[in-house]
């Protein structure tokens, strides 16, 4: 990629938009979920991602975090006029590749970011099938997904094949997830929240097949988060009881929690049940400074779900797991594998926004 691509669009991700123009389409209550069409991409909401974070083992026992997420990011809503180039930008997708290596302690990150329209880069509308360049996200028979990305620098590698154990999640109400004081401060939210996972994941060149289980979110809209909010908590695990918990803390500038924080518990049977904020807190227990951006993030956390007989314990298997992703989409975060212990044992990975560079305006 030319360098100057690269910045003109890291420059259009990050310009504010908590307001949409008139011309964005917004979410809002009993938004229709239809698919396999909303697995694809929404070209008239503002911003959209797919998102996929897992834990998987190889046989001599080497465990591995590892996430991939492609993001879409609108420009101008409006429709191509008469004597408009087609690679005029409409839209921007970026990608974020990461592997966390559980067992030897080291996180390894690689970045993308495409036009769509000029062949390198693009997504359907009617399924999932999203790609940049030779990493690429797709939807097959029976919604298994399949994805293969790669950077060679980084000696990165994953190519996967994830089979859902549970049906899709809608979150909030029937997939609307209001996020803010105005009711279009709303996302579209699909997760599969318990994916089985076999396929190949390379670290410092060194190539494992692995078994495993991961996660999959997808989210779209055009004005998700209030003024107010400037980052968030997002924790979704796998718990040994057969139960899945996500929960996302929204936070003020002053660290205090949004009321319209929420999550989902989902039953063995892959019933699901919402939180609203006052069903839950997250109290942090411990932190961890970034040696290269001198950030500080939580580091060790208590989650408490009276309802769902949940006092829990969540540790990062790894510190150090912050994506710097300033080649892309602009933006620095923590994202890595955690273990849960408690009134329950289990698995996940945990997000961290907000704390490195506020998120406002951006979603």
């Amino acid at each position: 990629m030319r360098r100057a691509e690269g910045a003109v669009a890291v420059l259009l991700l990050a310009l504010p938009g908590a307001t949409p123009t008139p011309d964005w389409e917004v979410v809002r209550p009993g938004v229709t979920i239809v698919l396999p069409r909303d697995h694809g991409a929404h070209l008239q909401h503002r911003t959209e991602w797919w998102y996929l974070t897992g834990v998987a083992r190889a046989a001599d026992g080497r465990e591995v975090g590892w996430q991939l997420t492609f993001f879409r990011q609108g420009i101008d809503p409006s429709p191509p006029t008469p004597g408009q180039s087609a690679l005029r930008a409409r839209h921007v997708l970026a990608a974020h590749l990461a592997v966390a290596d559980i067992t030897s302690g080291t996180f390894h990150h690689a970045e993308r970011l495409r036009r769509p329209g000029s062949g390198l880069a693009g997504a359907r509308e009617d399924d999932l099938d999203v790609f940049l360049d030779d990493w690429w996200l797709r939807r097959a028979g029976g919604d298994r997904l399949q994805l293969h990305a790669a950077d060679a620098a980084a000696g990165l590698f994953l190519e996967l094949e994830l089979e859902p154990h549970k049906p899709l999640v809608r979150h909030g109400v029937g997939g609307y997830a209001r996020k803010g004081e105005q009711e279009d401060n709303a996302s579209a939210y699909l997760s599969w929240t318990r994916l089985a996972t076999r396929g190949t994941v390379a670290v410092a060149g060194r190539r494992l097949d692995v078994l495993g289980e991961a996660w999959f979110d997808h989210e779209w809209g055009s004005s998700q988060l209030g003024g107010d909010v400037v980052g968030w908590d997002w924790f979704g695990l796998r718990l040994t009881d057969g139960r899945d918990l996500m929960l996302y803390q929204l936070r003020r500038a002053d660290g205090r929690p949004v009321p319209f924080s929420a999550g989902t518990v989902v039953a063995p049977d892959g019933a699901s049940r919402s939180l609203a904020a006052a069903d839950f807190a997250v109290t942090p227990l411990a932190t961890w400074r970034s040696p290269a951006t001198g950030a500080v993030y939580p580091a060790r956390w208590r989650l408490e779900v009276p309802s769902a007989s949940l006092d829990l314990e969540v540790t990062p298997r790894l510190a150090g797991a912050e994506l710097r992703a300033e080649r892309s989409t602009g933006t620095t975060y923590w994202e890595g594998p955690v273990a849960v212990s408690g009134t329950a044992r289990g698995a996940g990975y945990v997000e961290l926004t907000g704390y490195a560079g506020t998120m406002a305006g951006r979603f």
